[in-house]
């Protein structure tokens, strides 16, 4: 029963992000559109066990309408290039012996977020916003180590009994601020609700925390 409440809430969620842009589309004198880049600071959940998180590339562009109906609401939505990653402690090789391994998973992500600013000065605006993500995974590497000296490495992780599921999505927010109308500094968090490994006793879901910085035109 709890199940299925969180997934018809989480359907209504994206519904509701969906019909705002649809509805901002009327107005497209509105639109702004820009650049973000930053970092991804991913820890994933699940059976893995991290290492403490990895770092990996947040690019892309972003467009913002406003939503005239009330003051500060806006729709964001963007295409991303978004590394998501990972690094294990001690794993078992292939050989029985214990080894370290770090992945890294490329996916071109498209975030579609309800926002709203908060106008603090002529020239600062607070800034909130959240909303689904959609991924697919491009590419990716693992590799592993022994006495710290790279020991294997693999690229086709999509593939496979134990390999990972090309698509992912989630929820996700940002805070920050802009400035000048232009300037945004943000921090967020995607956390993916999707179990993305293909071996069915094994649990892998997303989980990332962002630092960007954005321009908008």
């Amino acid at each position: 029963m709890e199940t299925k409440t969180l997934f018809t809430m989480k359907k209504l969620f994206i519904t509701m992000c969906l019909l705002s842009m649809i509805s901002s589309l009327s107005y497209a004198q509105n639109l702004r559109y820009g650049f973000t880049g930053g970092v991804n600071l991913s820890k994933p959940t699940g059976d893995v066990e991290p290492d403490g998180v990895r770092e990996g590339l947040l690019l892309g562009v972003k467009g913002e309408l406003e939503i005239p109906a009330i003051k500060g609401l806006y729709t964001e939505f963007g295409l991303q290039l978004s590394t998501k990653a990972h690094k294990s402690g001690l794993v078992i090789g292939f050989e029985n012996e214990y080894l370290q391994s770090t992945t890294d998973i490329n996916y071109l992500n498209i975030p579609i977020h309800i926002g709203y600013k908060i106008k603090c000065s002529e020239s600062i605006s607070f800034l909130v916003n959240a909303g689904p993500y959609f991924g697919v995974g491009m590419w990716g590497k693992q590799k592993f180590y022994r006495d710290e000296k790279k020991y294997h490495s693999a690229s086709d992780i999509f593939s496979g009994e134990y390999g990972y599921k090309r698509f992912d999505y989630g929820c996700g927010f940002n805070i920050g601020v802009e400035y000048a109308k232009h300037f945004q500094l943000t921090l967020g968090a995607d956390w993916g609700l999707k179990d993305i490994c293909k071996k069915s006793s094994y649990k892998y879901r997303n989980r990332s925390f962002t630092i960007s910085l954005g321009y908008i035109l």
